[in-house]
């Protein structure tokens, strides 16, 4: 039985309402722990103690919502629609050069979408296929990732708030 386009675009508009709700309500999850509590944790508990909470506080972030985004099996981000792009039938010579690119990436694609995001985004388009489990390969891109993004931002936080002790603090004062 066709769908006549009344149900398409119901389902359409469902699928966008999915993905505007978790885009939004993730962002402001990562926003809020980046810009909020990773600072606070590293300006009242001193660079090691604070960034060791700050780790540990990103490994039960990135945890419960990977439980959750499996749970769901909702492509809530719109990842899993991206790695159907990504992982489909490269036809013509400039989409085949991109393939083979993509193919041959996966370390610059971790390191970028570590940096970049988070374990969470990183695992999930790391993962193979459009699956919802994860694999032993999966669980090592994830603390990797833990690993990698946890040290670029701690230093990037750390740098911002010297930055500001040295050279905005004076000022105010």
């Amino acid at each position: 039985m066709a769908l006549n386009s009344a149900d398409q675009g119901i389902r359409w508009q469902k699928r966008l309402g999915i993905l505007i709700l978790g885009l939004t309500v993730n962002e402001a999850m990562v926003l809020g722990y980046d810009f909020v509590v990773y600072p606070f944790l590293i300006v009242h508990y001193g660079l090691v103690w604070g960034w060791m909470l700050a780790v540990e506080g990103s490994i039960v972030l990135c945890l419960a919502t990977l439980m959750f985004y499996d749970m769901t099996k909702q492509d809530w981000l719109g990842i899993e629609t991206i790695k159907t792009v990504r992982d489909g039938e490269a036809k013509g010579k400039v989409r085949k050069f991109f393939r083979i690119l993509l193919d041959r990436s996966d370390m610059f694609a971790f390191f970028f979408l570590s940096i970049r995001y988070d374990p969470f985004i990183t695992t999930v388009y790391m993962r193979r296929g459009s699956s919802f489990t994860m694999t032993a390969r999966d669980w090592k891109i994830f603390w990797a990732g833990i690993v990698v993004s946890n040290l670029w931002w701690g230093l990037v936080v750390f740098g911002a708030i010297e930055a500001f002790r040295k050279w905005i603090a004076p000022l105010l004062l």
